[in-house]
């Protein structure tokens, strides 16, 4: 009887089979479930979260609970922190829409900045044989507050550079005073479900724009140059409000980098301001404002600990990518830094457990970094010392089998944590040091609660000849100001 039913109808009900069983295991590797369900995967472990918390870190939610419970167990640190990357940063989740991505887009100062200051770092877009735009080089190298002193001969000489940019400085101030702006860096994704792989990938827009701060800050640099050639403190008081704002709005952001360049943008910002403050036509107004611009805005802003949650995220992803992609989900100079340490092919040749533990390795030391990142620097020193000892420790080790246990890509991410937690140290430490020399100069004497974050002692005060004098350790000079005991608050 069988014999009788046509070829045809066989091979449609082999066909259908065949369909049928690709879609069912499909469904089954993916794990994917309606938007808001917990992730279930038959080879993974569930974490019972959304899966879209998981949103450029895909390859986690396959981790094996057998074999990999040290990793679930960080994970599980993770998402109880709410750290993941779609936690911390914006518009990676699917939950984010377009149009919503879009409007934060339209918010974003990142984005102007990037706008503004394109054309003097790449070729014009319409000719990329064209060199970049020199103007803002020039600026730079005439340094208009160099060593404290004005040089009125350098303002002359680039006069006729600095007519352009005026109207981008103007169009930055205008941005900053309106509430809704932030500094962001917005993850465009497309429109599926589910992500994976480098054909899939999502990109940040916008992720050079930190280092346009420092030119924005430069163009208001120069301001404060002609306005204190021109005895016109209160010109120079402003253009530095604007400067500390941009940083302020940046510092929010999640992310090491950025943090970095807001430091450096500050450390700066706060040298010129020793040269306004002791300005013979700086006045007890001028203090009494520039003590509310510090301590009503400023000094509230975003603990360190957020750019560490940021820096695990992205490192996380980082992981995530080289777990999917190998080897070809290294950056060129990431790939240098494995030649130069002979570790090529011992990367190409790791299975996924390995990149596993990597990532183990990584989560357990950014947790030591996130937990200490609130406390004086000195006794932070232990903590990125044993990271650094245990990845020596690590380095040209081998399993029975011949694979490499060193954390090639932990090593990377670890290796300036030091220097990052150092730089942000300086950077709230000048800021700490200008709130008590403004307090002590207005006769505001009670500093005790602004200490030095490097030793968490209080700063060391000193006066003469009307003069105040506030020293702080790893600081490279004391920081002075004015004596005004008398007068009324503006």
């Amino acid at each position: 009887m069988l014999a009788k039913i046509p070829r045809v109808y066989w091979a449609a009900v082999i066909i259908a089979t065949v369909i049928g069983f690709y879609v069912y295991a499909s469904l089954q590797r993916q794990g994917v479930r309606s938007r808001g369900q917990s992730v279930s995967l038959l080879s993974g472990y569930d974490f019972g979260i959304p899966f879209a918390r998981f949103a450029g870190v895909e390859s986690l939610r396959s981790v094996s609970p057998k074999e990999s419970k040290e990793l679930i167990a960080e994970i599980e640190k993770v998402i109880e922190q709410n750290g993941l990357p779609a936690d911390v940063f914006y518009g990676l989740s699917s939950d984010v829409s377009r149009e919503e991505r879009q409007q934060q887009q339209s918010n974003n100062i990142a984005v102007t900045l990037h706008m503004l200051f394109r054309e003097y770092y790449e070729p014009p877009l319409d000719d990329p044989t064209r060199p970049p735009n020199e103007d803002l080089e020039k600026l730079w190298n005439a340094s208009p507050v160099g060593a404290w002193d004005i040089n009125k001969e350098t303002l002359d000489s680039v006069q006729n550079t600095l007519v352009p940019f005026e109207a981008k400085r103007q169009f930055i101030r205008d941005e900053l005073k309106d509430p809704d702006k932030h500094f962001y860096y917005i993850f465009e994704r497309p429109d599926s479900l589910v992500l994976k792989s480098s054909s899939h990938r999502q990109t940040i827009v916008n992720t050079g724009a930190s280092k346009y701060l420092a030119d924005y800050a430069l163009l208001e640099e120069y301001v404060i140059a002609q306005a204190l050639h021109d005895g016109n403190i209160h010109e120079a008081m402003e253009a530095l409000a604007y400067t500390f704002g941009i940083a302020f709005l940046a510092s929010q952001l999640a992310d090491v980098g950025v943090r970095a360049d807001v430091a450096h943008v500050r450390l700066r910002a706060f040298d010129v301001l020793q040269r306004v403050v002791m300005d013979p036509k700086f006045e007890r107004q001028h203090m009494v404002s520039l003590r509310n611009i510090l301590l009503q805005k400023y000094q509230t802003r975003t603990p360190e600990q957020t750019a560490w949650f940021g820096d695990r995220a992205d490192g996380m992803m980082k992981l995530h990518h080289i777990m999917m992609d190998g080897i070809g989900a290294l950056e060129p100079v990431e790939l240098e830094w494995l030649k130069l340490r002979g570790a090529e092919n011992d990367f190409r040749r790791r299975p996924r457990k390995y990149h596993e533990a990597d990532m183990l390795f990584f989560l357990q030391s950014m947790q030591k970094v996130i937990d200490v990142s609130n406390q004086p620097l000195l006794k932070r020193q232990d903590v990125f010392n044993q990271i650094h000892r245990e990845m020596r420790a690590k380095e040209h080790t081998y399993d029975k089998e011949g694979f490499a246990l060193d954390p090639f890509v932990s090593g990377l991410r670890l290796k300036d944590v030091g220097d990052f937690m150092h730089l942000f140290a300086q950077d709230r430490s000048v800021l700490n040091r200008a709130i008590v020399a403004v307090l002590h100069s207005l006769g505001q004497g009670n500093t005790d609660n602004y200490r030095d974050p490097f030793t968490d002692k209080p700063y060391v005060v000193e006066q003469a000849d009307g003069v105040l004098s506030i020293s702080a350790a790893l600081l490279p000079r004391p920081f002075q100001v004015p004596v005004f005991t008398e007068g009324e608050d503006y």
